[in-house]
């Protein structure tokens, strides 16, 4: 009789300390950014019941997650990669449960949770309100359109420099072209005075007229 009581005494212990040496562990966060809210896959050691889970908002921009009979692992998840509107990630560890904050710049108007078993892991679907949508799609079109605007505006200044590179090339061309000609004819051609006069008009326009137009 003492002897199964030792027994029973020994299953009971290894029970609770295997019991919490099983219990679920959050590794990773994986964090994506939509337009109309964030989803975050909570990766875990082993499936958890998605009725352990609690979530809720508050004024100030965080948002908490409660997984019951379950431990984080810090590191990991603090060194998750996250964007905006997501700012901050903290987490927290108790013997009833784990806690995962992620503080947001945007109002959380709706959330729910989802459960995965293979591969383990919790699911979270964060949703903003409709017009927050509306208005951040606004600006994206505007940004996009001022950016394509910058874009195809040309640059005065790089079509002078390619302009002044092409004078300079056709003048040089024409120039060693003329000074060629001359050594095979005893009259000049066209191409030397040519070449001469668009390299000087190039040289005397980009030294001394163009610094005193770009001032004005």
């Amino acid at each position: 009789m003492i002897f199964s009581k030792q027994i029973w005494f020994i299953v009971f212990f290894f029970c609770q300390v295997f019991g919490q040496q099983i219990k679920p562990e959050i590794s990773n966060l994986k964090i994506d950014i939509k337009q109309n809210g964030v989803f975050v896959q909570m990766k875990s050691s082993i499936p958890i019941n998605i009725q352990n889970v609690t979530g809720w908002s508050t004024e100030t921009g965080w948002f908490y997650i409660t997984i019951l009979n379950a431990i984080s692992d810090s590191v990991s998840i603090l060194n998750s990669i996250y964007k905006f509107p997501i700012t901050n990630i903290q987490t927290a560890n108790s013997e009833e449960s784990t806690q995962i904050a992620l503080r947001l710049e945007r109002k959380v108007e709706s959330f729910e949770f989802y459960q995965s078993d293979t591969p383990p892991e919790i699911l979270l679907s964060l949703r903003f309100p409709v017009h927050e949508v509306f208005v951040q799609s606004k600006n994206d079109i505007q940004n996009n359109i001022s950016s394509n605007s910058l874009y195809k505006r040309p640059d005065k200044s790089t079509k002078y420099k390619r302009i002044r590179t092409g004078l300079y090339l056709v003048g040089t061309s024409l120039t060693i072209a003329g000074a060629m000609d001359m050594d095979n004819s005893e009259s000049m051609s066209w191409e030397l005075p040519t070449g001469l006069i668009i390299l000087t008009g190039t040289y005397f326009f980009d030294t001394i007229l163009y610094p005193k137009l770009s001032q004005k």
